[in-house]
């Protein structure tokens, strides 16, 4: 196995992140296992004296028979707002650190694992650092989740030049077009990075394509 740890960032929030994740995770259960992590969530819900993750428990649905929530899932907030304010607002500090405690405690049986961000790759992700900060303490092959809107193309080539200005290594951008539209936002991609970009979310074959191409560049064959 090339790498244990798979980190799927976005060039922001609501792009996709974890629509593609889910899918991916039950594409690579095929093969011999994976697992999911989602450090921290925001605008969870309050049911009884529990607060529920809307994202993690998409997660959690798929491997519930191998994981559970709280191991998926350990640091969660009301407030809808970003991981370092609502850290901030309850008056606590919690550091990258104890992410990368939570994370090796499920780290077994070589079974990779999916880390999903929140927000955007540059979003603060915690009391000391952003997502990428994380992505570079731990090591992990990096995905680039991108809406297929106009704009995306500007912010797409920001965040590319961005991590390698950051010495962080990004594996490949994958271009969520759920919703058709008539540009062409992923050939204008692929003329200006070195890396590769996939299509995912309108097609049941592109997505395999996509999952294919991801397993067999991410893992030891």
């Amino acid at each position: 196995m090339i790498s244990d740890y798979i980190f799927i960032s976005g060039t922001n929030t609501d792009v996709g992140k974890t629509y593609f994740g889910t899918k991916l995770l039950e594409y690579l259960k095929r093969f011999g296992g994976c697992l999911a992590f989602k450090p921290i969530e925001t605008g969870c819900i309050r049911a009884n004296k529990n607060l529920v993750p809307h994202d993690s428990l998409k997660y959690h649905k798929i491997l519930k028979d191998s994981i559970d929530l709280d191991q998926i899932n350990p640091y969660r907030f009301i407030d809808p707002v970003s991981p370092y304010l609502a850290i901030k607002k309850v008056k606590k500090k919690l550091y990258l650190n104890h992410y990368k405690k939570k994370l090796a405690s499920i780290s077994k049986n070589n079974l990779p694992i999916i880390i999903e961000g929140a927000g955007g790759a540059f979003s603060p992700f915690a009391t000391d650092g952003l997502n990428i900060d994380f992505m570079k303490i731990i090591k992990s092959k990096n995905i680039l989740v991108v809406k297929d809107e106009l704009g995306c193309i500007g912010s797409t080539l920001s965040h590319y030049f961005s991590f390698n200005k950051y010495k962080v290594k990004l594996d490949c951008i994958v271009l969520n077009n759920t919703k058709k539209n008539k540009m062409d936002n992923y050939n204008e991609i692929k003329k200006y990075v070195d890396i590769p970009v996939y299509l995912f979310g309108n097609s049941t074959v592109t997505n395999l394509k996509c999952f294919k191409a991801i397993r067999s560049n991410f893992f030891a064959k």
